[in-house]
């Protein structure tokens, strides 16, 4: 998102008048996968299709899906649940919807709060509803990127790193069903590449089966950990390949199960 690269080049500037220091391997760290957005996807296919807000709007009437926080017991769930509710939320930007992206952001917090994130770091959920209400877009995107952020952070500093690949599982997840179903209704060769993601699709599958055993073994988590093995084989295809359109058709059906296994107790 543009935040993050934008804080990364005013962090950059005063580095400029320092001298670089020399590169030691050992003191290297692996980075912890980033959270993907659909919003790329989504941009990216109306430069090719041209699809107006009714079209979008139509798209999140067809996949959202409403969390019943209150009948979500454990954190695994209720990440899962996060992180679909994320996606729609991007998608409610997409598509100006300014009813559907304050219903999300509702969501958001309450399945933020039962993950033990407190209310002051959760300030930004109100003025994206805000922004929303003037329908002033940008702020809205950018104040929900940043509502991210302070979840995320939060639940790092809790200390349980367990619930990050699970949210980003999540929402990945429910962004493919809308690409997939994007790109099924508007098939070509050129709009199937965008489902080209084999590096993405391997890094959380990676971070999904390092996992502790009990979450793993729970069910929603076993059953996306499964279909995730499936994914990689469709999505896996050369820079300039295409996904065949029955294999987009699978990955919609895929993915629109275990969304409705994920949103629902």
């Amino acid at each position: 998102m543009v935040f993050f690269l934008s804080g990364a080049l005013m962090g950059a500037v005063p580095l400029l008048a320092q001298e670089k220091g020399t590169f030691d391997p050992k003191k290297a760290e692996l980075a912890p996968l980033g959270l993907p957005s659909p919003y790329d996807k989504f941009l990216g296919l109306d430069q090719v299709l041209h699809l107006a807000l009714g079209d979008w709007k139509s798209i999140y009437g067809d996949v959202a899906q409403d969390v019943n926080v209150a009948q979500l017991k454990n954190e695994s769930d209720l990440s899962l649940a996060l992180g679909v509710k994320i996606a729609d939320g991007v998608m409610a930007i997409k598509a100006r919807d300014v009813q559907s992206l304050n219903d999300c952001s509702t969501q958001i917090e309450a399945l933020a709060k039962k993950l033990g994130v407190k209310d002051e770091e959760m300030a930004r959920a109100k003025t994206v509803r805000a922004h929303a209400n003037k329908e002033e877009w940008l702020q809205v995107f950018l104040e929900l990127g940043f509502l991210q952020s302070d979840i995320m952070n939060s639940l790092r500093n809790q200390g349980n790193a367990q619930r990050r690949p699970l949210i980003i599982a999540g929402g990945w997840m429910q962004g493919l069903q809308y690409t997939s179903l994007v790109i099924s209704k508007h098939y070509t060769a050129e709009t199937s590449n965008f489902l080209r993601e084999p590096m993405l699709v391997k890094a959380m599958q990676g971070e999904l089966n390092g996992l502790p055993a009990e979450i793993k073994t729970s069910p929603k988590v076993a059953s996306l950990i499964t279909e995730m093995a499936n994914v990689y084989t469709i999505v896996n295809i050369p820079l300039d390949g295409t996904v065949p359109q029955d294999s987009v058709k699978k990955l919609f059906e895929v993915s629109r199960r275990l969304v409705g296994e994920i949103t629902q107790p």
